[in-house]
């Protein structure tokens, strides 16, 4: 009997070890693809461009559910997590980049208010219509059916470049006129095209590595993507803990733990829209000071927030199970505002950049890929604070309790 108790402890064991590298995988390869992601975003850098290149990812991100569907082993499984987590870091830092690109200082937060809305929604319905579906539909129907909604998403992408067409044709036409005014009488005006597009091209080229070294070593820009690696962090470790002391602690069944944990994306949904407007409203003043001033207090609310959503976790003791709903409730609340107003200031970082670097002949600020590869630094800190989260923060409650590995987590934001 034992030995048959020892078996069953250790097959216990390796299903948690696998659904932990489960898990872990799409966050280690979200990590390890969003540079390149920025790289192939930066280098399509119009708006025209950057919504092909986001239809090509939303349908490998489709191409990626649809392996879930077909995959019969675990490596089956984790290939098809792992190209889910590359497929999203190609999506987040291309949309991002969108907004920033289409949006002016003063209108980008209620822009981002709009998109983490929208993928506060998905959040929400998600596992409810995820859940309905595998219980009528199965397992492979229920991810065939999440393709086709990622299909439509492509599709209403087609829809957007069919808008933004105007604007194509005419940069079309313009060439093609410059093209025939140039070769008039001209027979070596082919020669000249080509070796002018090489030179741009190199150029281009040369510009994004120096504007990319430039970013990497701008304080502000290397600050708000630690605070994204610590908030995340502390994410990270409430998420699988909290798991824990709601079964062991309280006697929560699971289907109340996923109600109890959906609060947090609750507040997250609510949070959202309302961070966009503070993002934006100027009281008065829009200038570009009073904007990053503006949206820098906003992130460090929102990393006080978080703290706070540790330190109510720690209270549970005392309080009871209400301070659990507290924690999770201000976490939705600080991640919600984080990401609006992380995602807006990086922008405004990215223009002061292009602002001061304007007035040097020797750099050029018009093509940079700038938002693309500040957009995938802040996706490398995401991943990163959800990967070294967990692992830290896990080690610490197996020492010292769950209270002190949340809380030690947490005060580093």
């Amino acid at each position: 009997t034992s030995l048959h108790s020892g078996n069953n402890n250790n097959n216990n064991n390796n299903a948690q070890v696998l659904l932990g590298i489960f898990f872990a995988s799409k966050d280690i390869c979200q990590m390890t693809f969003a540079p390149l992601a920025g790289l192939l975003t930066a280098r399509t850098s119009s708006h025209l461009s950057l919504l092909l290149s986001l239809l090509g990812l939303a349908l490998g991100l489709a191409l990626a559910t649809l392996l879930f569907a077909d995959a019969t082993t675990f490596r089956g499984l984790l290939f098809a997590r792992g190209a889910q987590g590359a497929a999203s870091a190609a999506v987040l830092c291309g949309g991002m980049s969108l907004i920033a690109e289409t949006h002016e200082g003063r209108l980008r937060g209620r822009a981002m208010g709009a998109a983490q809305t929208g993928l506060a929604l998905g959040l929400l319905c998600g596992p409810l219509i995820g859940g309905l579906s595998f219980e009528r539909l199965g397992r492979v129907r229920t991810f065939r059916l999440a393709a086709a909604i990622l299909g439509a998403n492509a599709l209403g992408m087609v829809g957007l470049m069919g808008l933004g067409s105007g604007e194509g044709e005419a940069e079309m036409v313009s060439l093609q006129h410059t093209k025939e005014s140039g070769l008039d009488g001209r027979k070596g005006a082919v020669t000249t095209t080509t070796t002018t597009a090489t030179n741009a091209k190199e150029r281009s080229v040369r510009s994004l590595l120096e504007n990319t070294k430039a970013l990497l070593a701008n304080r502000d820009i290397l600050a708000v993507s630690l605070a994204t690696l610590t908030i995340h962090a502390a994410v990270g470790v409430i998420k699988p803990i909290s798991q824990v002391v709601l079964d062991e602690e309280f006697g929560v069944t699971m289907v109340n733990r996923s109600f109890i944990i959906s609060i947090a994306t609750v507040a997250y949904f609510l949070t959202t829209p309302i961070a966009g407007y503070w993002c934006d409203a100027n009281y008065g003043t829009d200038d570009e000071t009073s904007r990053l001033s503006r949206r820098s207090n906003l992130v460090a609310w929102s990393l006080l927030l978080m703290f706070g959503s540790c330190g109510f976790f720690g209270l549970r003791y005392w309080i009871g199970i209400w301070a659990f709903y507290i924690s999770v409730g201000l976490l939705g609340v600080a991640l919600g505002l984080f990401k609006c107003s992380s995602s807006s200031l990086l922008a405004d970082l990215v223009d002061r950049h292009r602002a001061r670097k304007r007035n040097d002949s020797t750099v050029e600020s018009e093509g940079d890929g700038a938002y693309s590869m500040v957009y995938a630094l802040a996706d490398v800190s995401d991943s990163l604070g959800l990967i070294v989260g967990p692992i830290a923060g896990l080690y610490l409650s197996q020492l010292y309790g769950p209270s002190v590995g949340v809380i030690a987590i947490g005060s580093l934001s």
